[in-house]
């Protein structure tokens, strides 16, 4: 495959995801909870790649099943925190701040696997704030914590630990396996949420409302777009593939004004623009030429 091919392949990927926003949207104000709508994505999720690829699901070594076990276990708690969330904010706040997790992944790695940040992170992470600042308010006179706000961000965290530990899964794995459980433990988060701290029943969900935005999340978002961005990106450098999927915050927004969810504003321009360079400049390189000493950027 050729690298230009891959880089459309990601974009592509970041389109559906943006348009996942508006799907959880839709849901939720269609009368799924967020318990029960992570149940069925999960479920359909991983029905699919069960289906798809059952002998390798069957075959999952011990070290396979653990690793997708705690990165699945993250991953859920990202989605289901942003569910709820998604109830008290708007799509554009979703997407921009779940795209923080970016930034936070570094210091992560430092507290857990004593992997050193870089000083760009550090200057990655004043941005990112600044930005977050500006899109939900913060720096107005009369400013409230949206409660949604900080669930997004909480869900960031978890996405970002997921994407920690999913860098020390096992080698040699099919990637099915670690997308099954992904699924699985989403099911399982959705059914333990649902009955703690839920009280609906599938019979009083307003399904004809609610079935095709669950089928875009579950089939588009999880499947279709997960399975492209494994494929495209074994043709591209970490950095320049992170570097793309940021575009998922950008789509989020312009679909978000796009479906009349909220008006553009310079707080979500301004905002937005800030989160976008504190992740460009988390995942840039850069290094003295030694002729001339002139700073240029390199992929990792």
């Amino acid at each position: 495959m050729k690298k230009s091919t891959a880089i459309i392949m990601l974009i592509i990927v970041t389109v559906i995801w943006g348009g996942g926003f508006i799907g959880i949207k839709m849901a939720l104000d269609g009368g799924m909870s967020a318990g029960m709508l992570n149940m069925a994505r999960g479920f359909i999720f991983s029905a699919i790649v069960l289906l798809a690829f059952p002998k390798q699901i069957m075959s999952m070594s011990k070290d396979q099943f653990v690793n997708g076990l705690l990165v699945g276990t993250f991953n859920a708690l990202g989605f289901i925190t942003q569910a709820v969330g998604a109830l008290y904010t708007t799509p554009s706040n979703s997407s921009f701040l779940t795209t923080t997790n970016v930034v936070m992944v570094p210091f992560m790695a430092w507290a857990i696997f004593k992997v050193r940040p870089k000083l760009r992170n550090l200057l990655a992470v004043v941005v990112c704030m600044a930005g977050m600042g500006v899109l939900t308010g913060a720096f107005e006179t009369e400013f409230i914590l949206n409660i949604g706000d900080l669930y997004t961000v909480i869900g960031a965290l978890f996405f970002g630990l997921s994407i920690v530990f999913l860098a020390k899964q096992p080698e040699g794995g099919h990637f099915s396996t670690g997308a099954f459980m992904m699924g699985i433990t989403l099911f399982a988060a959705g059914v333990v949420y649902t009955v703690l701290f839920e009280d609906v029943s599938f019979a009083a969900v307003p399904w004809s409302k609610v079935i095709l935005p669950i089928l875009y999340l579950s089939v588009g978002s999880n499947f279709v777009a997960q399975s492209m961005q494994i494929v495209a990106q074994r043709y591209l450098s970490a950095s320049t593939a992170c570097l793309i999927l940021m575009l998922e915050g950008v789509f989020g927004s312009i679909f978000s004004v796009m479906f009349g969810y909220e008006p553009f504003t310079m707080n979500l321009f301004i905002g937005g623009g800030l989160i976008v360079c504190s992740l460009i400049l988390s995942e840039i390189q850069f290094v003295k030429k030694k002729d001339s000493g002139a700073i240029v950027e390199r992929n990792q």
